[in-house]
């Protein structure tokens, strides 16, 4: 399920500045970067909610868009384009450790951080002195 389209590109960064870059790209661009972005979205959650989602929170869409926006200006890239990037990477990060939840969906199974692995060492069977 594609997390975001055109349309959510142009309405939260304007029709004008969407239609500009895909000006200058070949025929198709802007899908292999959608598929992009939704590639990259799904490597994050993957370990957190069962793929694909049903519903696609809006804080994910807004994300996704943040993701989309800094692969479609490519080398025209500009200061608040890369910082919504790397926020939006960071909100990833976020959710694949468990630290944010996103709304209305379930987390996998076992994965939640509620889920504690313990380990006790064991005591030491060889050492390094020689003693008879």
């Amino acid at each position: 399920m594609p997390y975001l389209d055109q349309s959510a590109l142009e309405r939260r960064y304007g029709a004008d500045e969407v239609a500009q870059r895909l000006s200058m790209l070949p025929p198709g661009a802007l899908d292999d970067i959608l598929r992009d972005a939704g590639s990259m979205i799904d490597g994050y959650l993957a370990s957190r909610y069962t793929l694909p989602l049903t519903d696609v929170p809006e804080a994910l869409v807004a994300n996704a868009c943040a993701i989309a926006r800094y692969k479609l200006l490519g080398d025209s890239v500009t200061e608040n384009a890369r910082t919504q990037y790397v926020d939006a990477v960071a909100w990833l990060r976020d959710v694949a450790a468990g630290r944010v939840q996103l709304q209305q969906l379930a987390p996998v199974p076992g994965n939640s951080p509620a889920t504690v692995v313990m380990s006790a060492p064991s005591e030491r069977v060889f050492g390094r002195s020689c003693r008879p």
